[in-house]
C-alpha cells in the first residue's frame, strides 16, 4: 500500500500523476484508503497540509474513475 503521507503534489501534474499510480496500485479501494487516511489526518489534527493533500487526492481519484468508466472521449 502507497503511503499517502509522502506524498505531496505540488502541481496539477503531479496531482493526477500520484492519483493515476494510486489507481494502478490499489484499484478503486484507492478511495476507501485516501478516506481511512483523511479521516486518520482529521484524527490527529497535526497535518493539516497532509489532509488537504489527501482530500484533493479523493477528488482526483474520484474524477479519474469516472473518466475511466464513461469511455474514451476521442
Amino acid at each position: 500500500m502507497m503511503n499517502t503521507i509522502e506524498l505531496h503534489p505540488d502541481t496539477a501534474v503531479d496531482l493526477y500523476s500520484t492519483a493515476h499510480n494510486l489507481i494502478i496500485h490499489q484499484g478503486e479501494n484507492a478511495i476507501d484508503m485516501l478516506h481511512a487516511e483523511a479521516q486518520t489526518l482529521r484524527e490527529n489534527s497535526e497535518a493539516e497540509e497532509d489532509l488537504y493533500a489527501c482530500i484533493e487526492l479523493i477528488r482526483v481519484v474520484g474524477e479519474l474513475i469516472d473518466m475511466e468508466i464513461a469511455g474514451p472521449i476521442h
